[in-house]
C-alpha cells in the first residue's frame, strides 16, 4: 500500500462479508484479498478507494469463499459471492439471483418471495433498498417495543466482527 493512500472493501464488501456470516453461521478463519483501483481518475477527481476487489477464505466449520466486485470498469462483471461446503454450493449474483445446489446435484435458483408493495413515493434508489430495509426496520421495532432480539437481527459486535475481517484484507 502507498503511503497516504486509504484503500478499503466500501460498502458493499462489508455487507458481502456479514451475508457470508449470516449465510454460514460460521466465523472467517482465514482470508486473503486483493483490492485495486480501475479507475483513478473520473469525474474531476482523484480517486484512492478501490472499485475491485477479490477476498478469498475459509471459514471455521471448513466452509471455503471467494467473493468478488468488479465497478467502475468496461464490461464489469458486477458482484458475486459463491460459498462451497462438504454439503453443497450457495451462490448470489449481484444481490439478484441465490442458488443453491446440494453435493452431486445441479444448482437451483431460490425464489425470495417479496411479501409487501414498496410504496409509490419513494425514490428509485430508496425502493431498491425497501425491501431488504423494511424487515430490518421491523425486527428493530420489535427489539425496541417487546425487548425480543430477532436470530437475524445484526449487532455492533456483529459490525466489529465485520470490520476485523475487513482489516485483514
Amino acid at each position: 500500500m502507498k503511503t497516504g493512500v486509504w484503500r478499503n472493501v466500501g460498502a458493499l464488501g462489508t455487507h458481502m462479508i456479514d451475508c457470508l456470516r449470516w449465510m454460514t453461521q460460521s466465523e472467517v478463519e482465514f482470508v486473503n484479498g486483493l483490492l485495486h483501483t480501475h479507475v483513478p481518475q473520473g469525474a474531476g477527481e482523484t480517486r484512492d478507494a478501490d472499485d475491485a476487489f477479490f477476498i478469498h477464505g475459509k471459514m471455521d466449520n471448513d466452509t471455503t469463499f471467494s467473493v468478488q466486485l468488479v465497478s467502475g470498469v468496461n464490461h464489469g462483471l458486477g458482484s458475486s459471492i459463491d460459498v462451497f461446503g462438504s454439503e453443497g454450493t450457495i451462490t448470489l449474483k449481484n444481490d439478484k439471483q441465490l442458488s443453491f445446489g446440494r453435493i452431486n446435484e445441479p444448482l437451483q435458483k431460490i425464489e425470495i418471495p417479496s411479501h409487501e408493495a414498496v410504496p409509490s413515493h419513494l425514490s428509485k434508489e430508496a425502493s431498491a433498498y425497501y425491501p431488504a430495509f423494511h424487515p430490518f426496520l421491523e425486527m428493530i421495532y420489535d427489539y425496541i417495543i417487546n425487548d425480543q432480539a430477532d436470530k437475524d437481527l445484526p449487532t455492533i459486535e456483529d459490525g466489529h466482527e465485520n470490520q476485523v475481517i475487513m482489516d485483514k484484507i
